[in-house]
């Protein structure tokens, strides 16, 4: 991989930017030369230039580097030739002579081929190898001379990016955020792979709402999307982070920070709630409206004013009705702030009854009510025969949850008549009910007549395990890797794991090592890898071969 692809695979910006930069590799080989360019050279030239790009993809370093050398001697006027100067340039550095690739390379390319499509990247390469090299200060300069010269070029907007990334890493907020307005405001688009503009931009409104200047924030997020989308890219985790970004600020102890949070809170309210007010004006727009108006509920939520959040739902059922949306969340906060008889109160105004009376008997499960949200399902069940199952499973699944092993089962035998299409799931939920309530042997029983293969097999050998039954735990785990090649390596680590707990030390190594040997990129061979480096103190490298 040449220098130039390979360093924009770099993470940077303490993960804030990542990103930014893993965006920049959608930009494309732009030290690949264009096919049109490619059919003005000459037989005997591409003849040459095709020996060197052979080498070169094989990691032939410096026979690639030689080939190039010989294409620039043979055919210096040539339209490759910048080219061959760029790619010998990257087998230098390939070889750690970054001075040679830096000196006689990159810079030989500017002074020869200055009007070469080239010339940009080189540009940019010598700031990357400097800062490779750890060389910070010509690297900056390098970056400067690259966005002069070339302002509207792709090589500028990767100049900015990798400056950024000094910048935070010298704790210079000032440069980093200066680039990042170029690189939000200034840089043309048209014509240019945007992500790395776009996710500036995004890094640059997370550091104003971070600051407390949600206008500046806003304004940079406007430049990625409509108007419509604004408010969703303003509370996205992902892109404005607002929401994350006023709670960690409004959680603080420094009360100047509490300030500058609820500063935010009602600057991003304020300008949500006007979204409302427009967009319920036009039917077309009242989804939008409405979804609006529920992240003024969640600006409020980040930022401990439980009161104001409250008023939001309150002023959205007045203003647009009984919904059952705005009651749920209403509810919810009941529940939240610890009034549970309230929140009941709310879901029984539900339009919607049975699911209104579903989340009362769910919140008598939070609070280990069991034996009343039983009694709430089974009215719904009676209620309507059409979704009687539903509440069945629900009321069978609160018996669980409550350690009701018996009763659970109870219910599912009833739905294998109730039910009889749906048979097979019931005989899965009494086993597995079984395996919850620690009744081993009959969970065994009840799951060798079910068909989630391979989890029925995975806990009727977890339930033998329990049972001291190694021998008949091991041959469930081989069934399990005869059958089923995505769960063989857990499979096989049980298996090891089940040789240890039967006190078969030999064995259980053996089969560590094994782990280790053929599964050398899944998680369950490192486990095995550090297991048998911690417990027994033997070094093996992932493949087996001793370390």
């Amino acid at each position: 991989m040449a220098p130039f692809a390979k360093a924009l695979t770099r993470a940077a910006l303490a993960g804030l930017a990542l990103a930014l930069f893993t965006a920049a590799t959608a930009a494309g080989p732009l030290d690949e030369m264009a096919v049109e360019r490619w059919a003005k050279l000459k037989e005997a030239e591409r003849f040459q230039l095709t020996a060197a790009e052979r080498l070169y993809r094989e990691s032939q370093w410096k026979a690639a580097a030689d080939e190039y050398e010989k294409f620039l001697k043979l055919y210096e006027k040539s339209e490759g030739a910048p080219y061959a100067q760029l790619k010998w340039s990257h087998c230098q550095v390939h070889l750690r002579k970054l001075n040679t690739a830096i000196k006689d390379g990159y810079q030989s390319l500017l002074d020869y081929y200055p009007d070469s499509p080239e010339a940009p990247i080189a540009g940019l390469l010598i700031g990357r190898t400097h800062r490779d090299a750890g060389d910070a200060k010509p690297a900056k300069k390098a970056y400067a001379k690259v966005v002069a010269a070339h302002p509207k070029h792709f090589a500028a907007v990767m100049a900015r990016l990798d400056q950024v990334e000094i910048a935070a890493k010298e704790n210079d907020a000032q440069t980093r955020a200066r680039l990042l307005r170029e690189l939000t405001y200034d840089v043309e688009r048209k014509g240019l792979n945007v992500e790395p503009c776009v996710n500036a931009a995004r890094l640059l409104a997370q550091l104003s709402f971070q600051a407390g200047n949600f206008d500046e924030g806003l304004k940079a997020l406007a430049t990625t999307c409509t108007e419509e989308d604004l408010p969703v890219h303003v509370m996205r985790g992902d892109i404005g982070r607002l929401p994350t970004i006023i709670g960690q600020l409004t959680e603080s102890k420094d009360e100047a920070t509490n300030k500058l949070g609820e500063k935010l809170a009602d600057a991003a309210a304020g300008w949500l709630k006007t979204q409302v007010t427009a967009w319920l004006k036009d039917p077309k727009l009242k989804a939008k409206a409405v979804e609006a108006w529920y992240a003024v509920a969640e600006v409020r939520r980040h930022a401990r004013q439980p009161d104001k959040q409250k008023a939001v739902y309150e002023e959205m059922l007045a203003a647009l009705g009984a919904d059952d949306q705005t009651f749920g969340h209403l509810a919810q906060w009941y529940k939240d702030n610890k009034q549970r008889e309230l929140a009941r109160a709310t879901y029984a105004r539900f339009k919607d009854a049975a699911v209104g009376q579903g989340n009362i008997a769910y919140s008598f499960e939070e609070e280990k009510q069991y034996d009343k949200a039983v009694e709430i399902y089974r009215k719904l069940a009676i209620g309507d025969p059409k979704t009687a199952p539903k509440w069945l499973a629900a009321a069978a699944m609160a018996y669980r949850r409550g350690g009701k092993t018996d009763q659970a089962i109870a219910v599912y035998r009833e739905l294998l008549t109730a039910d009889a299409a749906n048979a097979n799931e019931y005989h899965f939920q009494i086993a597995e009910t079984l395996y919850y309530g620690q009744r081993w042997k009959e969970c065994i029983t009840a799951y060798r007549g079910t068909e989630r293969f391979p989890h029925n097999y995975q806990h009727m050998a977890a339930a033998n395990r329990q049972l001291k039954q190694y021998d008949e735990a091991i041959g469930l785990y081989r069934q399990i890797i005869a059958a089923s090649q995505p769960h063989a390596s857990s499979a096989l680590l049980e298996i090891a794991r089940t040789q240890e707990q039967a006190g078969k030390t030999e064995d259980a190594i053996k089969t560590y090592k094994q782990v280790c040997d053929k599964f050398p990129t899944k998680s369950e061979g490192s486990q095995a890898h550090s297991h048998l480096n911690e417990k027994y103190k033997i070094t093996v490298t992932l493949g087996g071969a001793k370390d």
